[in-house]
């Protein structure tokens, strides 16, 4: 419908080059005469609502530079000059604009901002002709006061049935899928079968030789993730939720286990049988968004992302021994949000005790490991050491051993007797998970811990003195 002459000015699409500002325009405009390009059949807006979305653009990712010189400028350097651009620049790159349309906008800006007791006192003020602007940093200041009330309920009140809590994680996880790295890596990964991750590692400290001999003999059972009644409470797990740690590298898994000196770790390859979709952490640090600072919800998703990082980082820094039970708090809430909430598999993140590799965490629903299967009438036993020159020696073998087919056979003819002759017997599977990771007999090994490489960064101790003088009389 055609505008009537207003003495206010319009501005049209195609004057814009901008594209999401573009796209407002022509969506919402009316067709108007354009007091620019003179054309008088074309989608357009007043030039003041034109403004006013400059003006919050600029409030949200743009900060004024200071006028003044810094105190620490050398005066035989080079003339300074403020960071950024001169403001009619900014507003021209922002909005992709000619320069008479800038100038107008930034006469505009000045004259709403305009205050009389800073040019009476000769300072610049806002959006002055003569000012510069420059894209601030974005901050997440908001999510980290929201994070930190967050935490608190879960250290001192209610850690589960929190709406509160929830719906903090459901806005910080929102959407998740669609973020990237800056080299187009995602954040959600399927790792599995034919991706870059078909196989984890896992190793246990063992201070023992009997219970070293025992995992031997059932590695499926022993060197798995534990059941239930003896999981222990870890980063992405509380007490009695048994999970799957792992690496994708065997150097990471043994220094994430942190053996002592004397000790022996069996170490061992899981190969993953079925696809699995994890968040990758490690990825939330190099993750990018992009957008238009003339679309609402770009400043909050500038916020989020750089929370994200920080998360990210909060996650997997090292916790030390005493500070463990309140530190996983967090984690675990987390690690339960994604997993039932979610339907994630699994976390990838990077490793707090070694800088080849990372770390992977399967949930519970992920974490079965396919049982061993052995011949009916099969024993296995475990040899953990042979003589060599007169000396005992270590030496980890497997011996399976199996009846002879005269013994199946007699037991066979037995079982017969009573009955039951050709009816199949199968354990009962209580277990309702599918079967995620199938352990690689042929990949174990067992490590004799000999020593411990500490990489450490030296600070040195400062002592001062001083003398206080005071005119205060001496007690008599």
């Amino acid at each position: 419908m055609e505008q009537d002459t207003y003495e206010e000015k319009y501005i049209c699409h195609d004057c814009v080059g901008e594209k999401h500002l573009k796209s407002i325009i022509k969506e919402n405009g009316l067709v108007v005469k354009c007091s620019y390009c003179k054309n008088d059949e074309i989608e357009g807006i007043w030039f003041s609502d034109f403004v006013d979305r400059i003006k919050i653009a600029f409030e949200q990712h743009y900060v004024q530079s200071s006028e003044n010189q810094p105190d620490n400028w050398s005066t035989s350097s080079d003339s300074w000059e403020p960071q950024g651009d001169p403001i009619i620049d900014a507003i021209m790159d922002a909005a992709d604009i000619e320069q008479d349309i800038a100038t107008d906008v930034q006469q505009e800006l000045a004259a709403i901002h305009y205050d009389h007791s800073l040019a009476e006192m000769g300072e610049m003020g806002e959006f002055d002709a003569e000012s510069y602007y420059q894209i601030k940093k974005a901050e997440d200041l908001d999510w980290q006061i929201q994070w930190a009330d967050f935490e608190h309920i879960l250290k001192t009140s209610a850690r589960f049935f929190n709406k509160k809590n929830e719906e903090l994680l459901k806005s910080i996880f929102d959407n998740i899928e669609s973020l990237y790295t800056v080299r187009k890596r995602p954040v959600v990964r399927i790792i599995g079968p034919e991706s870059r991750i078909m196989h984890l590692y896992r190793g246990r400290v063992f201070q023992s030789d009997i219970k070293l001999k025992i995992a031997l003999e059932s590695p499926d059972r022993e060197l798995g993730p534990p059941p239930s009644e003896y999981a222990t409470a870890g980063r992405m797990n509380s007490r009695g939720i048994s999970v799957f740690y792992g690496a994708t590298e065997p150097q990471t898994a043994l220094a994430e286990i942190r053996p002592p000196v004397g000790c022996k770790v069996a170490l061992a390859r899981f190969e993953l049988k079925r696809p699995l979709k994890v968040l990758d952490l490690s990825a939330l640090k190099l993750t990018r968004v992009t957008g238009s600072i003339f679309d609402d919800m770009y400043a909050n998703q500038l916020s989020r992302i750089m929370f994200l990082r920080n998360l990210s980082q909060r996650m997997t820094r090292p916790i030390m021994p005493d500070d463990e039970h309140s530190e996983y708090l967090t984690t675990q809430v987390i690690a339960d949000f994604l997993a039932s909430e979610l339907k994630f598999d699994g976390i990838i993140f990077s490793s707090a005790q070694s800088k080849v590799g990372r770390n992977v965490t399967l949930f519970h629903s992920a974490s079965r490991v396919t049982s061993i299967e052995y011949t009916e009438g099969t024993e296995i036993e475990a040899s953990l050491m042979d003589w060599y020159d007169g000396e005992v020696a270590p030496n980890y073998t497997i011996f399976e051993h199996r009846l002879r087919i005269e013994e199946e056979q007699e037991e066979d003819s037995n079982f017969g007797l009573l009955g039951l002759q050709g009816e199949d017997w199968e354990p009962i599977d209580n277990d309702p998970r599918q079967e995620t990771l199938s352990i690689d007999l042929d990949s174990i090994t067992v490590e004799h811990i000999e020593s411990v490489t500490i990489k450490s960064k030296q600070y040195n101790v400062d002592r001062l003195k001083y003398f206080i003088h005071t005119d205060e009389p001496e007690d008599v």
